[in-house]
């Protein structure tokens, strides 16, 4: 098991999920850091730094275990909001009859790939897309903890949510990378009217696109090399 995590010091939720590394300790301190994992994602003008300007409430947590299952990735990752403010972050399901391909997102990270739930900005590179690409949104309240686990098949395949507007498919991965992080984008309220929040069939869904992403914050594991 690879133990992994890029969080905000919340000792009394800390002792329920195990030793980790304690690594941000407010929200300047993490850009820094998540800078440090080379999350920048293949699409577009997304820096390799930590996305958005809102500041991150200090009583959120976040951490992530990241282990290889009969040969897929999986990764459980938590959130433990104790701020006063609710939290929207993306989650891959089924939505206005479309059906997402994965539980996550696969994009490559320059020498590394990046495993994403997060909102992405539109690529340079996409023109020809009439509309953002949509994704399923879960709301963390205020005081609650939200903790779900995902399986991510091997080998990765790359899959981006404005692929099918790239000429030639998806950003492609590295052939060879150097280790995989996982990243979760947060984001705070008050939420921007450009999120496009809305609900149909019970689901919750945003879409992505240049507000969602620099309002949410990219939070995200240290990388880990898998054989």
């Amino acid at each position: 098991m690879h133990h992994i995590v890029k969080s905000i010091d919340l000792r009394s939720a800390e002792g329920q999920f195990g030793a980790r590394i304690r690594a941000c300790a407010a929200s300047i301190f993490c850009a820094v850091l998540l800078t440090a994992c080379g999350t920048s994602a293949g699409g577009g003008s997304e820096p390799g730094s930590l996305a958005g300007g809102a500041p991150l409430p200090v009583e959120i947590a976040f951490d992530a275990d990241m282990t290889s299952v009969a040969g897929d990735l999986a990764i459980t990752w938590r959130v433990v909001n104790q701020s006063n403010l609710e939290l929207v972050v993306p989650t891959l399901v089924s939505h206005k009859g479309i059906a997402p391909e994965g539980t996550a997102y696969v994009v490559p990270a320059g020498d590394k790939v990046e495993i994403a739930q997060r909102f992405f900005d539109w690529p340079d590179e996409v023109h020809e897309l009439a509309t953002s690409p949509s994704v399923g949104v879960l709301r963390i309240r205020p005081g609650t903890t939200e903790s779900r686990t995902i399986r991510v098949p091997r080998p990765l395949t790359a899959y981006h949510p404005f692929g099918g507007g790239f000429d030639s498919g998806s950003p492609e991965l590295p052939s060879d990378p150097v280790g995989v992080v996982f990243c979760l984008g947060v984001v705070p309220q008050p939420y921007p009217p450009a999120l496009g929040l809305e609900e149909a069939g019970g689901v919750e869904f945003a879409v992505h696109g240049r507000v969602s992403y620099t309002q949410q914050h990219r939070l995200c594991t240290d990388p880990v090399a898998f054989k």
